[in-house]
């Protein structure tokens, strides 16, 4: 073989082995997508009295809604800033798990998010659609998530598409927003 035929050889290959990587990613993120039965709820009860999840799953959904929550609310340096975003009366101190730590201010829980288990791995089922916790802005009509981005108009079931990277929670960052002279915001991600 003369190193010409080996060149070509070598070559194609590698081409060969790139086609196979991009076919092979399409596959992997068209199958890792999928569209699940999902819910908000405002309370505990109302998922128990709705009955498309099991009151195992509404409770634990709750809870890890809640502690959520309680680490990765939205927050902000005073009261009057919260409440310009979720309403006035909406807002309570941060608590001492928070991310931004105690003394800052965050909205009050307003929902939380129940999806149906999708997967399983050594015969424990995770959702789709992770459980968690939801707030009401005055600025969007409906529930939000930590991020302030809509992620529901109405209390109940919904259909939600997914991706297999919604099953992992994200890294979380929070922000807290202040002001200083003239309505300027200034904020700092952490």
């Amino acid at each position: 073989m003369t190193p010409e035929d080996r060149y070509r050889y070598t070559k194609g290959g590698v081409k060969l082995a790139i086609l196979g990587t991009f076919v092979f990613g399409i596959y992997l993120a068209v199958n890792s997508m999928g569209e699940t039965e999902t819910a908000a709820y405002r309370t505990l009860d109302e998922c128990l009295e709705d009955g498309k999840f099991g009151p195992d799953d509404c409770k634990n959904s709750f809870e890890t809604a809640r502690a959520e929550h309680l680490k990765n609310a939205p927050s902000y340096q005073n009261r009057e800033d919260c409440e310009e975003e979720f309403g006035n009366g909406h807002c309570e101190v941060t608590s001492s798990v928070h991310v931004a730590g105690g003394g800052h201010y965050s909205p009050y829980q307003s929902g939380y998010l129940i999806g149906q288990p999708e997967t399983s791995a050594n015969g424990v089922y995770y959702p789709a659609v992770p459980a968690s916790a939801l707030y009401e802005s005055s600025h969007a009509s409906g529930f939000v998530n930590a991020a302030g981005q809509l992620v529901t108009n109405k209390v109940g079931g919904f259909k939600m598409t997914y991706s297999d990277g919604a099953r992992f929670s994200p890294d979380v960052r929070t922000t807290t927003l202040a002001r200083s002279g003239f309505g300027t915001r200034h904020s700092s991600a952490s």
